[in-house]
């Protein structure tokens, strides 16, 4: 009896500390993914404490020449300035556009390694300087932060520099993600990358192209490395949804997925995408295909030779991934397709049977596409914000009716149906992005308070009607014309000011993962 009581207050001890475990992890049982901005040095969002990490190339200058017109500029093979001509030629990188959009004021401290000269332009002051460490003010109504280099020692040239934010000069190397960045995302289970890697049109081909740590900045054309993706997938304990550059050769993939089964947390699975939107035009990565389609003779016609090439090369990156994992338990692999067409979807999950390789089909339900038609232009300018929202709940009903569809073809070829990306698509297109109405017509609907109810009724017609995993997009940017994006826009924003953002909040305490 006595060893009956003690296993049974054992197991209830393990239980009791399994329970406590999953309700120390905010994101363990989420619904939604998000996706992450990429990273600028004029991001809203603050990713990094180290600033330097957001920061724009540097850029040659010289007295008396316009902008970034000073000659070639010496550089390492990391972008860190070598040297520099004997006729006042420098070097500059714009840190931070617009500090006003929540970047702290306060005292940030440079510090970098190497002989030369730094200093700061504009209204930003230096309070204190040594060999190796500059400190500086910067102020909230300031709008840019710009470093300069205006000596170096070619022997040993400046480099290794960072910006730091106020607080974090101890922390900043162990911790390199805002604490109030990772709170804001914590409860999303899935974290998609396809911006921070800056995946739309990538030139990388070779493993050499990718980024690295060591790069003079994460902000490039190159994206954000592999090594800081994974580790924001560790420390927030979320899947990370990785899309692969077109032109990758199989050695990038491989490499690739072997540097993610060595650093990534056992517990995590790992979304795998080719690209980004393969079927829309818009996209180098989708003539691309196009081209290699034809090349290869998968078909006569342009659209569906092109469909046809992004399903082979996507069973072909899914197996060198099952093959360094051994598998493919922690492998969701992803085949998308364009939401409003699904023929496309059927194009894709069957050609040479696609889906007999793949986990789950992902399509981007976005709402009010429609009201950003350079035809309907005049006409949607003269709506009230109201009315604008009242549109946008019928073309919810009405998009319910589509992603109902694409559930029964991702169900009848044994998948999921995934969003890759989900949310509002009010922003104009075709030369309606310049018609000023227009575009603040909808950012007042973007902040309405009414979008808040918008959004719990799209995401809850997305689960209904068959519809799992929904990433967001996206994470935070500040609007334009090109659209009102980000569920918030800058750090430091209340969240009573955010309605997309309380909504999705709103959805994941009340809808935990159903599939």
């Amino acid at each position: 009896m006595k060893t009956r009581k003690t296993l049974f207050v054992a197991v209830l001890g393990l239980r009791l500390l399994s329970a406590l475990s999953l309700a120390a992890v905010p994101n363990e049982n989420s619904a939604l993914g998000i996706n992450i901005a990429g990273v600028t040095y004029w991001s809203s969002e603050i990713v990094f404490v180290d600033l330097f990490r957001h920061a724009q190339t540097f850029k040659s200058q010289a007295p008396g020449q316009s902008y970034a017109q000073g000659g070639p500029l010496d550089l390492t093979p990391e972008g860190w300035v070598r040297s520099l001509r004997p006729d006042g030629q420098f070097a500059d990188s714009i840190v931070l556009s617009r500090p006003k959009l929540g970047y702290p004021a306060g005292i940030y401290t440079c510090v970098y390694e190497g002989r030369g000269k730094i200093q700061f332009a504009y209204r930003t002051k230096v309070v204190e300087e040594t060999p190796g460490r500059i400190r500086v003010q910067v102020n909230a109504d300031q709008d840019l932060l710009t470093l300069r280099i205006t000596e170096t020692d070619p022997a040993d040239p400046v480099r290794n520099i960072r910006v730091i934010l106020p607080g974090f000069e101890d922390t900043y190397r162990d911790q390199p993600f805002h604490p109030d960045f990772l709170r804001r995302w914590e409860k999303f289970k899935v974290l998609r990358f396809m911006d921070l890697q800056r995946t739309n049109n990538s030139g990388q081909t070779e493993w050499s192209d990718r980024p690295t740590p060591s790069l003079q900045t994460q902000g490039s054309e190159a994206g954000v490395a592999l090594e800081y993706l994974i580790q924001l997938a560790n420390t927030l304990n979320a899947d990370p949804w990785f899309c692969l550059p077109h032109g990758a050769t199989d050695d990038y993939v491989r490499r690739f997925a072997e540097m993610v089964k060595a650093q990534l947390r056992p517990g995590l699975k790992v979304y795998i995408e080719y690209s980004n939107e393969c079927w829309n035009g818009m996209f180098g990565q989708a003539r691309y295909c196009r081209d290699r389609g034809k090349a290869l003779g998968l078909s006569n016609n342009d659209y569906e030779a092109q469909l046809r090439y992004y399903s082979k090369r996507s069973v072909e990156i899914f197996g060198t991934w099952e093959r360094v994992f051994g598998g493919t338990d922690r492998l969701v692999r992803v085949l998308a397709a364009q939401s409003a067409n699904p023929w496309t979807s059927r194009q894709v999950v069957t050609f040479e049977d696609a889906h007999k390789h793949a986990d789950v089909l992902g399509i981007a339900p976005y709402f009010g596409n429609a009201l950003g038609d350079p035809k309907r232009q005049n006409e949607v300018a003269q709506m009230t914000v109201d009315q604008v929202l009242d549109r946008c709940a019928e073309y919810i009903d009405q998009g319910n009716k589509t992603i109902a569809e694409q559930a029964r073809i991702a169900a009848e070829h044994g998948l999921r149906l995934v969003a890759y990306e989900a949310g509002q698509h009010l922003v104009g297109h075709g030369g309606a992005e310049n018609n000023k109405t227009l575009e603040d017509l909808f950012h007042a609907a973007n902040r309405h308070a009414r979008m808040r109810d918008l959004y719990l009724a799209y995401l809850s017609g997305w689960k209904t009607n068959g519809g799992t995993l929904a990433a967001i997009f996206s994470s935070m940017g500040t609007w334009s014309k090109w659209g009102s994006w980000g569920l918030m826009e800058y750090h430091g924003q209340p969240a009573q000011e955010a309605p997309k953002y309380q909504a999705v909040l709103e959805f994941l305490e009340s809808n935990p993962r159903w599939w």
